[in-house]
């Protein structure tokens, strides 16, 4: 699914990149500015209710093809130009941009409740629940209102494949709204460029899949949006990161308002981080061809967005597991992949974030099915690691999450190579136990991500870089990585292991 982007925060990507005296180069990650989409295929239900009671958030069929302008929007020819010279390609033909008040552009990013029919209702109620079995969400909330809460409270603008048209908050041209434009502009190139309907609609029973080809997307438009605001004259670029920072200081003030969940933040904005980091991967190692050809042969697995070097230089593919066979009075909801950022995600609410990235590193293929029995929401996940030493850490880590528990409603056990994890929701008024670490456990990733580029880039072969990047931001903190007076023989010490 491709639509509504939102602005982002000052950086526009949350990360600060700084460059040590050790070359060592760490990611500090801010709150995200506004979420949009999801890592849990379930919550898919949500998005796809809110779509249907009239919300543009995803891509259609189209029939003949919307009408299109004969020329840019003269306040959008200078963007529209800047993006193709960035990109490298070329515009097929311009699109509308409508520029909307407030009201009729809250109109066109939310939904209402009324519309909901009671199987939607079942829908929304059964996909709390199984977010509440895997502990990513805890006590009473309304996932349609917050979902709903999500999209008005930030949004900038979007892009509809549906009928090719950019819609921005507001009539005036701001620094954040030329930012915003930028982005969304590149989503037209790769549309026109790529068909990221067809795209879109081939990963769309795949949740893996079109998580990773929403990585994709997201990662490649920041990083143009990136990169036209490192064009800027300094008192440009100023301008830009006031108004994006008053932008996200506006958000954040509505989001704890509203108590939205950290997690539901981390699990919608996700892609955009965690894409951008990909894409810089594949450039680094093929130039800005390697991301035409990505687009031709996108990702295929969330493997792919935590650890970008499985795809670039692994070429990883996921293990076949089956889905999970039903018992007697349990009936089915959902299934499908469940996914190595989900793990991570999952994890690190209940665990120490640094063992569950590890965890998570060793995902090599999952199936899950959600399920109803007696009532109430569970889940059943059949995982196989990479290797057996994998399929290990990953059930020490579950044990651990099950022991944090209030009740007994979860159990791990293991069978050769495979390892099955069973959860059910606890209930509203069960106590919580969540750490609200996902963001920091994201954070961590994309450190490591940064880190083994620029350790690359200093001279290291990929493999050292890559494993001194591990054992780097395992042993140091972010802050400590980003101060030049770093212990350079504790660095080397740290790194010796990986020169074995």
């Amino acid at each position: 699914m491709l639509s509504l982007d939102q602005v982002s925060d000052v950086d526009g990507d949350g990360v600060t990149r700084t460059t040590t005296d050790a070359e060592i180069l760490a990611m500090l990650l801010d709150e995200p500015a506004t979420p949009r989409r999801h890592w849990l295929p379930v919550v898919a239900v949500v998005l796809v209710l809110l779509a249907a009671a009239g919300v543009v958030y995803g891509v259609l069929v189209r029939d003949t093809g919307p009408p299109h302008p004969d020329s840019w929007d003269s306040r959008v020819a200078p963007l529209a130009e800047a993006v193709a010279k960035e990109r490298g390609l070329d515009f097929e033909y311009p699109v509308y941009v409508d520029f909307l008040e407030e009201e009729e552009f809250t109109e066109k990013v939310t939904a209402d409740d009324e519309d909901l029919t009671d199987e939607d209702r079942e829908e929304i109620e059964q996909a709390t629940g199984l977010l509440r079995a895997v502990g990513l969400l805890e006590g009473e909330l309304d996932l349609f209102d917050t979902a709903n809460k999500l999209r008005g409270a930030g949004i900038v603008g979007y892009y509809s494949p549906e009928d090719e048209r950019i819609r921005i908050r507001g009539t005036e041209m701001t620094p954040a709204v030329r930012s915003t434009l930028v982005h969304e502009l590149t989503h037209v190139l790769q549309d026109q460029h790529f068909d990221l309907e067809a795209k879109t609609a081939k990963a769309e029973d795949d949740s893996a899949a079109s998580n990773a080809l929403d990585a994709l997307i997201e990662g490649d438009a920041r990083r143009i949006e990136q990169e036209w605001r490192d064009g800027l004259s300094e008192e440009e670029r100023t301008e830009v990161e006031e108004d994006l920072e008053a932008r996200s200081d506006g958000y954040d003030e509505e989001a704890a308002e509203i108590e939205i969940p950290e997690v539901l933040t981390t699990m919608m904005s996700s892609p955009y981080s965690l894409g951008e980091a990909l894409l810089a991967v594949a450039v680094q190692e093929g130039g800005d061809r390697a991301v035409d050809a990505l687009f031709e042969r996108p990702p295929t697995t969330e493997e792919h967005a935590l650890d970008p070097w499985t795809l670039v230089q692994d070429h990883a593919v996921a293990i076949d597991v089956d889905e999970p066979e039903l018992a007697e009075g349990e009936e089915s909801f959902d299934d499908g992949p469940f996914g190595a950022v989900m793990w991570l995600l999952v994890l690190a609410e209940r665990i120490p974030v640094k063992e569950a990235l590890t965890a998570a590193d060793g995902w090599g293929g999952d199936a899950y099915v959600a399920f109803e029995r007696e009532g109430t929401a569970c889940v059943r996940i059949d995982y196989r690691g990479d290797t057996r030493q994998d399929v290990g850490q990953m059930k020490r880590a579950l044990g651990t999450w099950v022991r944090r528990l209030p009740t007994a409603q979860a159990s791990v056990r293991r069978t050769g190579t495979l390892l099955r994890f069973e959860s059910c929701d606890p209930g509203p008024k069960a106590a919580a136990v969540a750490t609200e670490s996902s963001q920091e456990a994201v954070t961590l990733a994309l450190s490591r991500t940064y880190l083994s580029l620029n350790l690359s880039k200093s001279g290291l072969e990929t493999p050292l870089a890559r494993c001194a990047a591990d054992r780097l931001v395992r042993e140091f903190t972010l802050e400590e990585l980003n101060d030049p007076s770093i212990d350079r023989e504790r660095v080397q010490a740290v790194m010796a292991p990986c020169r074995e």
